[in-house]
């Protein structure tokens, strides 16, 4: 657990600057091709296959020009959000619609919207732009806990002069809001819209105090949180092993109230990790699936996660959770996608209490031939047309709200 800690804190500790000290100028092209020839000789492209490392290479590029063309427009601001599933970096949560709007810390800011039904709505102030930074959250805003309730139209601000109402002061050094929407039940729950627009006149198009103006900065910054720091230090991670869950760590980025889990699974085509966790009080509780490179998985395609709304619940409250690579033929299969090894995180947000020793996950390593044995006798069981319409059920995924 310490070397787990230990590990994250350095993570988000190494991404807090947006960028790395000055290089040289370059090209696109040329940040593309250095891109793709780190990628081609590191240790993640054997074990992901050479079409999951290219799309991982096309999600940072994209990921990092939609990013810096966002950076062209900071007197007009607006939540961008991608709609694709494939190769995003990051292991984006399918339980989550994200969206990031960059600010400045002298700026004055409304935010305003609609709440959906969804499970929880947060707001988080980075002090980094995501995708070529790990920014540290140097705040994070519950909306319900502000008393926002489903169906309801809110608006906040942030900046500028105090007023009455939801108003925060934007700390020196804010340089982006992360909005989460995180959902338990797909296909019941719906979506909120919301919308930001910058009150202070006269605001400049762009920050010049932000280095690294060019397009190819991006894409070289991107490059080295990921590829460079990121990736190296969670490859240290324990396999086939579960860490207790930890507390985030808002001074390093985690978003208050939630605890997780993050290991790494390797698996033979015979063999089988076992997950138990206890269905918690959290305000949403899910667990998925990532490939070598920390992507998650076509989740359409793929049953590669799993809330606790989806899962099937044993009657002792646990659910038991089976990773592998062939369809065992139980409900909470987790769809590894095909990928041998890879990574696993578990989340628990809107916790009324921390987790206890009992809430804790564990997992066992077994041959599938071994599953029917070790599961309860009342494990919900799935033919080929129940695998169907699960899978069916995932084509509602949040980001297609």
């Amino acid at each position: 657990m310490r070397a787990s800690c230990r590990i994250w804190t350095l993570l988000l500790a190494s991404g807090a600057a947006t960028f790395a000290a000055a290089q040289a100028p370059q090209t696109l092209g040329g940040a593309v091709s250095r891109l793709e020839a780190g990628l081609a000789a590191a240790p993640e492209a054997a074990a992901a296959g050479p079409a999951a490392t290219a799309r991982y290479g096309a999600g940072i590029v994209g990921g990092a020009l939609s990013l810096w063309e966002q950076s062209r427009h900071l007197d007009t601001p607006y939540f961008a959000r991608s709609q694709g599933i494939d190769g995003r970096a990051g292991l984006v949560n399918p339980d989550n619609i994200y969206a990031s709007a960059l600010i400045v810390d002298s700026g004055a800011y409304r935010v305003h919207g609609r709440r959906g039904t969804h499970a929880m709505l947060t707001l988080q102030v980075l002090d980094g732009y995501p995708i070529v930074a790990l920014g540290r959250n140097l705040f994070a805003i519950d909306l319900d806990a502000e008393g926002l309730r489903p169906g309801e139209d809110f608006e906040l601000w942030l900046g500028g002069a105090p007023r009455a109402g939801r108003w925060f002061a934007l700390p020196q050094g804010a340089r982006a809001l992360l909005l989460r929407q995180s959902f338990e039940d797909w296909s019941r729950e719906t979506s909120s819209a919301v919308a930001i627009e910058r009150l202070d006149a006269g605001a400049p198009a762009v920050d010049a105090s932000v280095p690294g103006a060019s397009a190819a900065d991006y894409v070289a910054a991107a490059d080295r949180v990921w590829n460079g720091n990121y990736l190296p230090m969670i490859r240290k991670l324990p396999v086939n092993v579960l860490p207790a869950p930890r507390a985030s760590d808002t001074e390093s980025g985690g978003l208050g109230g939630q605890q997780s889990v993050m290991a790494r699974y390797r698996l033979a085509p015979d063999e089988a990790l076992l997950v138990t966790v206890k269905a918690s009080r959290a305000r949403y509780q899910g667990i998925q699936l990532g490939d070598p490179w920390f992507v998650t998985p076509n989740w359409l395609d793929h049953q590669c996660s799993l809330t606790r709304a989806q899962a099937a619940v044993d009657p002792d409250g646990r659910m038991r959770l089976v990773i592998s690579l062939r369809d065992p033929g139980v409900a909470n299969w987790l769809d590894a996608g095909g990928f041998a090894e890879g990574y696993i995180f578990m989340r628990w947000q809107g916790l009324p209490a921390p987790l206890t020793a009992d809430e804790a996950p564990t997992a066992q390593l077994l041959k599938l031939e071994e599953l029917p044995a070790v599961l309860p006798p009342q494990t919900r069981r799935v033919d080929a047309a129940g695998r169907a319409a699960q899978l069916a059920q995932r084509a509602r995924a949040p980001i297609r709200h």
